[in-house]
């Protein structure tokens, strides 16, 4: 069974501060709840994460995984790049919009569990993943 959903914050900071954040996947254990690690593991001739292994701990398992990355000009989007112990499959991205000095920032999640969990279970771990991570977003930026 996949979960679906998205969340969407205001932050006072410019677009291209928040693209800069969002995009700097490393950076991503300092603001993203249960980001235990992320290593960059290849980039495009800009510079910019084509691929990167990720550490999760989401309190219902730990994980595992590398997760493949596209972008666009206002945000970027990924995949799991492989099935893992715990998810079948996992796509989502940051699609973010300037509102005039801060910008809007929609995060957008889809998981498939590999984990023999109930539905409702698997909607609470991804509706706290997507809060954790646009509010840790919005605080790492200052607001």
């Amino acid at each position: 069974m996949s979960v679906s959903g998205s969340r969407t914050v205001t932050i006072n900071a410019p677009l291209d501060d928040v693209l800069a954040t969002v995009r700097d996947v490393a950076g991503q254990v300092d603001w993203w709840p249960g980001t235990i690690s992320a290593e960059v593991t290849e980039t495009d001739d800009e510079g910019r994460v084509t691929k990167a292994a990720l550490v999760n701990d989401v309190k219902v398992a730990k994980d595992s995984f590398d997760v493949d990355y596209a972008h666009t000009d206002d945000g970027m989007t990924w995949s799991l790049a492989a099935p893992s112990k715990a998810q079948k499959s996992q796509s989502g991205s940051w699609e973010l919009a300037d509102e005039g000095g801060s910008t809007k920032a929609t995060l957008n999640l889809t998981i498939d569990s590999a984990l023999p969990l109930p539905g409702f279970v698997q909607k609470k771990v991804l509706n706290d993943t997507l809060k954790g991570a646009t509010e840790g977003l919005k605080k790492h930026l200052g607001g």
